[in-house]
């Protein structure tokens, strides 16, 4: 940048950071509204993943979001990353796309984020914070609970830890986040009984460390009506460490009217409301890291390496299912 340039941009109130989003529907139209909500970002392009070399020629481009179906996503991440530029994808059930795409941007000497949305999303940014700041000392058990409600589409003869794989790498990244590397899974899977819903699915792990463990639930339940802005899962997030207990509870999904972050400490009970839980502010957040990443240098949460531990444990936990028994993750 010159130092007309950087005359200009303190004019404006500090440095601007330029993002484009290539892809279309929902997702981008969220994405969208987020980075419109984050101020020092400028939303140059929005354009389908068709017009990616277009949209890669526009100068002074920083960073991009992709929205791209699997068999997409890998090749427009590379041409993103071969121009240099902070690239930001889905996360994708292959360990050698992740490997290929992490290798390319340490080439390149640019960024590249896996849009783990959980990670993003306030109240358990807010556990995180409670976790580092060791307010309730060592923790020891994590508990993630998904609940999928009415509105749920349910292929015949949907594969729960297919599904995890495909649709919950986000959460179950919070397992590494939270607490460390995780060494060895065992999962469990009921039968279906009857109603055409996939019997209750449990992953458990153990983690490196001495006397941690932690576990998901994913249940699919057709009768549940939740309110929600995007899907209709309820979520839940218990963390027990030796000095209390740190609950979320919900997620996309706000099915009951309560603190979205409960503590409970050693003699006391905390509700933090005013933590914003509307599952939207996710893209706002994404928004922002961009930002504070390529201005400030600051970590991002959603790494290569993140990405790696979750699919990891998600990859285990169908070898535990095959083999009927604890596994190496």
């Amino acid at each position: 940048m010159s130092f007309l340039e950087k005359i200009r941009e303190r004019g404006k109130g500090g440095p601007v950071v330029r993002a484009a989003i290539l892809g279309t529907g929902p997702l981008a139209e969220r994405l969208i509204a987020g980075y419109k909500q984050c101020e020092g970002v400028e939303l140059m392009a929005n354009q389908p993943i068709e017009r990616a070399d277009a949209v890669l020629g526009t100068p002074g481009l920083q960073s991009v979001e992709i929205v791209a179906p699997p068999a997409e996503r890998v090749r427009i991440a590379a041409k993103c990353l071969s121009a240099g530029l902070f690239t930001s994808i889905d996360p994708m059930p292959d360990p050698q796309a992740i490997e290929y795409l992490r290798a390319l941007a340490g080439k390149q000497h640019c960024s590249l984020r896996f849009r783990l949305y959980p990670l993003y999303y306030p109240p358990y940014r807010e556990v995180k914070r409670l976790v580092d700041e060791d307010h309730l000392s060592r923790p020891v058990c994590l508990k993630l609970l998904v609940r999928r409600g009415k509105g749920t589409e349910m292929t015949e003869g949907l594969d729960p830890l297919q599904w995890i794989l495909e649709h919950e790498l986000g959460y179950l990244a919070l397992s590494g986040w939270l607490m460390g590397d995780v060494r060895n899974v065992y999962a469990r899977q009921a039968k279906r009984d009857g109603t055409g819903a996939p019997g209750s699915t449990v992953i458990m792990w153990k983690y490196a460390d001495h006397h941690q463990f932690g576990y998901l639930q994913l249940d699919f339940c057709p009768g549940l009506h939740v309110r929600t802005f995007t899907d209709p899962v309820h979520r839940v997030l218990e963390l027990t460490l030796l000095g209390g207990v740190i609950m979320v509870t919900r997620g996309e999904g706000q099915l009951l009217r309560m603190p979205a972050v409960i503590v409970r400490g050693r003699s006391t009970t905390t509700a933090f409301e005013l933590v914003p839980d509307d599952w939207r502010e996710v893209y706002t957040s994404l928004a922002r890291e961009t930002y504070e990443h390529l201005v400030k240098n600051r970590p991002i949460a959603g790494t290569a390496e993140v990405t790696d531990s979750s699919l990891r444990i998600a990859l285990a936990a169908m070898k535990s299912r095959e083999h009927g028994e604890e596994v190496l993750c």
